[in-house]
């Protein structure tokens, strides 16, 4: 037993995030360099059948090193939701409400930086769905549901993503409150009837709040946004999803790494840019009977998928060449993303393959470029921007 206890406690290693930050730097320099090696200006056009099967090899061993240095910052979100629990019970205190939590995926894995920026906004989620959401115990007897409350936490690995899941079996959201509210505040038309989707978008504006009387849980409309941009600056996405009566749901879709993203690069113009994969929806090149141009505020641009119509943003204009006459879209490739706001069409000029890249925060003067999650460090040796499509929407929008 003692044997046992022993090899158990050798099998484990401490080592501080800002070391395992350290190597993840390192091995995205030793991208750069090996990239450097590889297509250097030096052997171009050079006969060299060992040195790219050497190459091959290389790049293949290289990107296990990454994968392994990105699983080092990995942790259990488990510690996270065991937080959320004390948090319930001093809610179950405060409101008179009875709550059960329900935990489910807590030995899922996800990047420690986003751990530590995930624990303040899921306290505001679990605030409002214990203050909002859930009925007292009187009312969910006279509703036919169980007198205790319940609310669930989950999370999992889909893909290259981690999704984290707040669900309760509360009364929903209210659309005529939301409406009613966003219609106030001029964030809806008097005559405009939005899907849900869009309007539960609502309450993550600032400021928001359909509620009658401030609290010291809720009614200043403050938390929600705190949650969404939080998730913007972790390259991720917020789902929202509700039933009156039945409950709501919300689900964080929030990639597995932050340091190497598999992107597709793109050209447009003599400029590089990359995207995350997984916002991408589809990708055509469009024909003249797809196109639709309104000419309003200065005009903007439609493409017809399907019978949808997906409005189009340009990044020349974006960018503010605006006095660079773009070309007519029908000699583009469009790529359409997925956003929070609905779909957006991206008209390029060249698409390059897919790649795994070296994601590099922009610093100094670099951080007031617009639209922009930081530098994608090619494989190629070449910079991209790494574009935010949810920034990008307001520029179709």
């Amino acid at each position: 037993m003692v044997k046992d206890a022993s090899a158990t406690t050798a099998s484990q290693l401490r080592v501080s995030a800002q070391k395992v930050s350290r190597l993840m730097d390192l091995v995205g320099e030793l991208s750069l360099s090996v990239s450097d090696t590889i297509y250097s200006s030096d052997i171009v056009d050079l006969d060299l059948g060992e040195f790219e099967k050497s190459a091959h090899r290389l790049k293949l061993v290289l990107r296990e090193v990454q994968e392994a240095a990105a699983e080092l910052r990995l942790v259990p979100i488990g510690d996270v939701f065991q937080r959320m629990g004390r948090l319930v019970r001093e809610l179950e205190r405060q409101t008179g409400k009875e709550v059960d939590l329900e935990v489910q995926g807590e030995d899922t894995e996800i990047d420690k930086i986003v751990v530590d920026q995930l624990f303040e906004p899921l306290v505001h989620v679990v605030r409002n769905s214990v203050d909002h959401g859930l009925e007292t115990p009187e009312e969910r007897e006279a509703a036919g549901k169980r007198r205790r409350g319940r609310i669930t936490l989950s999370a999992a690995q889909v893909g290259g993503d981690i999704r984290i899941t707040i669900a309760d079996d509360g009364r929903g959201l209210n659309r005529e409150k939301i409406l009613a509210r966003g219609r106030a505040r001029g964030l809806i038309g008097p005559d405009e009837q939005p899907e849900d989707r869009e309007l539960w978008q609502l309450i993550f504006k600032p400021g928001f709040s359909t509620a009658e009387a401030v609290t010291n849980l809720s009614g200043r409309g403050v938390g929600m946004d705190v949650l969404e941009t939080t998730i913007k600056r972790l390259r991720g996405r917020i789902v929202v999803e509700s039933v009156w009566g039945a409950g709501a749901r919300v689900v964080l879709a929030i990639p597995l790494s932050l340091a190497f993203i598999d992107s597709l690069v793109m050209r447009v113009g003599d400029r590089l840019f990359a995207t995350p994969i997984a916002v991408v929806a589809e990708i055509f090149r469009p024909v003249y009977e797809q196109l639709t141009v309104i000419t309003a505020d200065g005009g903007g641009e439609l493409v017809k998928v399907r019978d949808a119509m997906i409005p189009i943003c340009r990044l020349e204009r974006f960018y503010g060449e605006k006095d660079r006459c773009p070309d007519a879209l029908d000699q583009k490739i469009i790529l359409v993303f997925h956003t929070s706001q609905g779909k957006i069409g991206l008209p390029v000029d060249e698409l390059f393959d897919q790649q795994q890249v070296v994601m590099k925060p922009l610093q100094g003067h670099l951080e007031r470029i617009r639209a922009s999650f930081g530098c994608a460090l090619l494989a190629t040796g070449e910079v991209a921007m790494m574009l935010d499509c949810e920034k990008l929407t307001d520029g179709a929008l």
